[in-house]
């Protein structure tokens, strides 16, 4: 298997939404950098057992003296692996994450002589029958080593050398190499719109149909987006934000810093800052909303004003709906009857 890691952008300021990020994003590695073989993998029941020690074993210490630790890079959670690899899940059915439990547990074998010899038959693709010499050869990535032809036996005895077949390989994306995101949480999210927004200018519709729908005198930053078939109305300010598709924005509301998604009705007057719009939200008008991000479907009512809040749809609600609707079904069938 090879795991994919990466160093995450440095942002210049705290997101509005960090009090609500309480998932720690750091994953202490320990990787052998000659030769890009990942060692070990810190996992959250690592950390509930030694929470200020990461415990790591003699073995693998002694055979990879040099391996580098460092807690600076995110699991991009991109895994790629020979089939026969996850032939191993029938012999270990308890496992329910490859990221917790799966990757960890298969970095072992590589230094441990015991499991290597229970899991190896598993293991060790040569136990497939298959070679991997004729995919390689038609690979438009692979390149042979140095020294090597086609033909080489040498590169054969490579391909079924049994400790290489049982090594975890690592790709470490460094931040000088690019911007990476993984946006599995809400300042990750708001982060990557705000980062892209950065390098855009003026993105408006390109059809004539929808740029009709903005109101000339509507003020649209250079650093903001809005999608096709979106209505915006006169005077509205709309300042580094994105702005998705099929919305309706009336008069005078202000938008700053926000990313609104697709369907959404925005009334007169309204106020919204550094907020994250589900599809479908409805804001009424002079409604005022600061940091807060809402469920799909969720219904702001006019005047009424939020801060640092989650707005979703209750259960309960919902249930007391399809109860209504019930008894009303119910109410037809015995006026039916009689």
């Amino acid at each position: 298997m090879t795991a994919c890691f990466f160093e995450p952008r440095r942002s210049d300021k705290a997101s509005p939404f960090d009090e609500w990020s309480n998932v720690s994003l750091q994953t202490p590695i320990v990787w052998d950098q000659l030769s890009d073989t990942l060692l070990h993998v810190d996992t959250n029941d690592d950390a509930d057992h030694e929470p200020e020690n990461i415990v790591l074993n003699m073995n693998m210490m002694s055979r990879y003296p040099r391996a580098k630790l460092s807690a600076g890079f995110q699991d991009s959670h991109v895994y790629v692996c020979r089939r026969s690899i996850l032939s191993i899940l029938q012999e270990k059915p308890r496992f329910e994450s490859i990221r917790e439990e799966f990757l960890p547990w298969l970095c072992t074998p590589q230094y441990n002589l015991s499991r290597r010899e229970r899991f190896g038959h598993i293991l060790d693709h040569r136990g497939s029958g298959m070679s991997q010499h004729s995919a390689l050869a038609h690979s438009t990535l692979h390149t042979l080593k140095s020294g090597l032809n086609e033909s080489s036996d040498d590169e054969h005895d490579a391909a079924d050398d049994p400790v290489s077949s049982l090594r975890v390989g690592v790709v470490i994306h460094r931040a000088q190499e690019g911007i990476t995101f993984r946006a599995n949480t809400l300042p990750a999210y708001l982060d990557a719109n705000h980062h892209f927004l950065s390098q855009t200018t003026y993105s408006l519709p390109s059809d004539p149909a929808s740029r009709s729908l903005i109101d000339p005198k509507a003020q649209i930053g250079s650093d903001s987006m809005v999608g096709h078939t979106t209505k915006v109305g006169e005077r509205t300010s709309i300042k580094r934000s994105v702005v998705g598709k099929h919305c309706v924005i009336g008069k005078y509301v202000r938008i700053s810093g926000c990313v609104i998604l697709d369907h959404c009705i925005i009334a007169d007057g309204a106020k919204i800052d550094s907020c994250i719009l589900g599809a479908s939200t409805k804001i009424g008008s002079k409604a005022e909303l600061s940091r807060c991000v809402t469920q799909s479907g969720y219904e702001v009512t006019a005047g009424e004003s939020y801060k640092n809040e989650r707005l979703e749809i209750s259960d309960w609600t919902a249930a007391s709906q399809s109860e209504a609707e019930e008894s009303d079904t119910g109410s037809d069938a015995t006026d039916d009857d009689d």
